[in-house]
């Protein structure tokens, strides 16, 4: 079972800063508990971007576009095959000019 750990690092500056990881236990050759990470989140771990082909960008931008509520954008990202663990507060459409890529970042 996987869980999220913060690791708070000082900057340069003085101030703060955690970085967030998807981590798990595990037990070593020598029955000693471990911690392996699986996956970097970020410095906010309730912040994911998915990205869109140009169908589903289509779908999304109209709800993105009004002032649709955290549920409905949750439905139709689920609807879609994207799961969203936590319910979204702001929800943007990105568009990468030279990559020509767009994604969706939610927070």
């Amino acid at each position: 079972m996987s869980y999220q750990k913060a690791k708070p690092r000082k900057l340069a500056d003085g101030t703060i800063r955690s970085y967030w990881y998807e981590c798990e236990a595990y037990r070593d050759e020598n029955g000693r508990s471990r911690e392996r990470v699986l996956k970097y989140l970020g410095v906010n771990p309730n912040v994911r971007t998915f990205p869109l082909d140009e169908a589903l960008a289509r779908k999304v931008a109209p709800v993105v576009a009004t002032s649709a509520s955290p549920t409905e954008i949750m439905n139709l990202l689920k609807d879609q095959g994207y799961n969203v663990p936590f319910r979204p507060g702001k929800v943007e459409l990105i568009n990468l000019p030279p990559l020509r890529r767009l994604s969706l970042r939610i927070e």
